[in-house]
């Protein structure tokens, strides 16, 4: 036995001492004779789950007494529901020393701005720990505040000469792009940048290729998760090492109940052999990985980790099994890149909506063909409108970063599936407001074919062809009312009290001549509920006064209006009725 096995071998059997003393492994470990449990008998004990994690609570799987704890750290899944972790003094020591082990090699003379967010999440403070062990300088620029956005942090690194900037991938991205609308070649204008350190979301050869490119400067990624720290850090030469003196990688085949072969795509399950707050065994990440030993030219042995994604973002058509990596890799060969992508699985394909500044230089076409070349699955591709996919605006504006999402579920099993919808109006309804009503209008016609049984998809439709109808000729408006009809109706059909269905109601009741079924007093109707339900708009507001107008109220007309413009004094229309109705009294 080598070395570095003795000595994993020590640490395994004292983990399993010192893990017992938390309630979640009392319990789940209590049928077990660990004392004759070693790591070549990994295999015969229990894995660990996020739902371990979750139902166990902050105080779950805590091993120490409270007074040895330094920090507290969770992170949240895709249920909401966090999942802890605890830290020593010597577990965050440790987590710095991990961190080091990146091929960035970290010196005194670096200045590191760290873009990570501080708020709960560990990355920040395990790389702050890194530079104070090496002697680095930190710049502890957050992200996801608005007292760090992005024109501040490129003032930062250009003014202070930072040398190594540190977070996720795509702040690197968005940060690059900043730099491009303020006028700033980022590969050019910071010549005091030497290296780039990412962690926190997957990071393909071909991502990592491209912001490499972006800033003229190597990239170092790292592996890890607020639950285990960073378990491995990525050398000179772009391989993936585990920490193997702290962390077991096992590779699990589908069922969870035997090993992959080395290589091969699998399971991650991750015991931390040496944390000593909030220690973890077999802990199933849900990550796609691959592990395999090697000899590499930085001088390391042991075994190189290849991480493939998460397993709720794999996408299976057929015998095609897409993880999230296969898509990123594809997104990623396109050129130009895109400065923001997204993909939304369908039943019938995959569709990629893709933003860049030079979006000229593609053709919805050849992205279609060169993507379903990559991919072996049909493909749609749709190019970003406007600020509908990155509002650019808010880059360079005092707007904090938000986290990205780049694969959405649209089966109805998925529980990714109402956030998928969900962004389908939100951009939507911001091409509304920039009055692109054709393409605010395919984008809803989208969420109803993807959602039929949506009544906000319905609604949303319906308000595009309200806009179409105002601004189009005659013969586009006769040909667009029975579209907003059927809309409307098919939204009250799925829901008799949505709120939003019931103002576009009352909007068709308010504005089509009562012998062709218009009715005011009924929309007055539907516009007071809205009003009921908190919809508390001025434009609501206004509609209702021209309701009661319609019905010979002018006393109700007049305080309708009156309440629009304490909402907003400057309303053109309702300053424009207002004068008609005190005329008429």
């Amino acid at each position: 036995m080598s070395g570095i096995n003795r000595e994993r071998e020590r640490k395994f059997r004292k983990l399993l001492v010192r893990i017992a003393k938390s309630p979640l492994y009392t319990e789940k470990l209590k049928n077990f004779d660990t004392a004759s449990i070693g790591l070549d008998q990994i295999l015969t004990l229990p894995l660990t789950t996020k739902e371990d994690l979750r139902k166990a609570g902050a105080f779950g799987h805590l091993a120490v007494g409270i007074n040895e704890v330094a920090q507290y750290h969770e992170s949240f899944g895709t249920t909401g529901e966090p999942s802890a972790s605890w830290f020593t003094i010597e577990d965050m020591e440790l987590g710095g020393k991990q961190m080091s082990a990146c091929g960035v090699r970290l010196a005194p003379e670096d200045l590191v701005l760290i873009r990570f967010p501080y708020a709960m999440s560990l990355p920040a403070f395990l790389m702050q720990q890194a530079a104070r062990q090496t002697g680095a300088g930190v710049v502890p620029a957050s992200g996801r505040t608005p007292v760090t956005p992005y024109p501040r942090v490129l003032e930062l690194m250009k003014r202070l000469g930072v040398t190594v900037i540190a977070g996720l991938p795509r702040e690197m991205e968005l940060l690059a792009e900043t730099a491009r609308l303020l006028g700033l070649d980022p590969a050019k204008d910071f010549p005091a940048l030497r290296a780039i350190c990412v962690a926190g979301e997957l990071m393909s050869e071909r991502r990592r290729e491209h912001i490499g490119r972006l800033w003229n400067v190597p990239v170092f990624n790292m592996y890890g998760s607020t639950e285990t720290g960073n378990i491995a850090a990525m050398c000179e030469h772009g391989v993936m090492h585990i920490v193997e003196q702290d962390f077991v990688v096992e590779v699990l085949k589908e069922q969870g109940l035997e090993h992959a072969a080395p290589g091969a795509k699998g399971f991650a399950a991750v015991t931390t052999l040496s944390h000593q707050a909030s220690p973890l065994l077999r802990y199933f990440n849900e990550d796609v990985v691959a592990v395999e030993p090697c000899k590499c030219s930085c001088g390391r042995t042991g075994s190189k980790l290849v991480h493939f994604g998460r397993r709720r973002d794999r996408i299976e058509f057929g015998d095609a099994v897409l993880d999230a990596r296969d898509i990123q890799d594809a997104v990623y060969s396109l050129a130009p890149v895109p400065d923001a992508w997204k993909v939304i699985e369908g039943r019938n394909g995959l569709h990629f909506i893709l933003d860049s500044h030079r979006g000229a230089d593609w053709t919805e076409e050849a992205l279609r063909a060169q993507l379903t070349g990559l991919l072996s699955v049909p493909v749609t591709v749709e190019i970003a409108a406007g600020n509908a996919l990155l509002d650019r605006d808010d880059l360079v504006r005092n707007a904090p970063s938000k986290k990205p999402v780049y694969i959405q579920k649209l089966d109805a099993a998925v529980p990714e599936a109402p956030t998928a919808m969900s962004d389908l109006l939100d951009r939507g309804r911001r091409l509304l407001a920039a009055r692109k009503f054709q393409e605010s209008r395919e984008l809803f016609e989208k969420a109803v074919a993807l959602y039929p049984h949506s009544a906000d998809s319905h609604a949303w439709l319906s308000a595009a062809y309200g806009r179409l109808i105002e601004t189009g000729i005659m013969l586009e408006k006769m040909n667009l009312l029975p579209l907003l009809e059927k809309e409307i109706a098919t939204a009250l059909e799925i829901d008799p009290n949505h709120p939003f269905a019931r103002r576009m109601n009352g909007a068709r009741l308010l504005n089509t001549p009562e012998v062709l079924g218009g009715d005011p007093a009924a929309a007055a109707d539907d516009f007071r509920y809205c009003l009921d339900q908190g919809m508390d708009e001025a434009d609501i507001w206004v509609s209702l006064g021209e309701c009661y107008m319609k019905l010979d109220d002018p006393h109700e007309a007049v305080r309708a209006l009156q309440e629009a413009l304490v909402r907003e004094p400057g309303h053109e229309r309702a300053n424009e009725l207002m004068q008609q109705v005190t005329g008429l009294q």
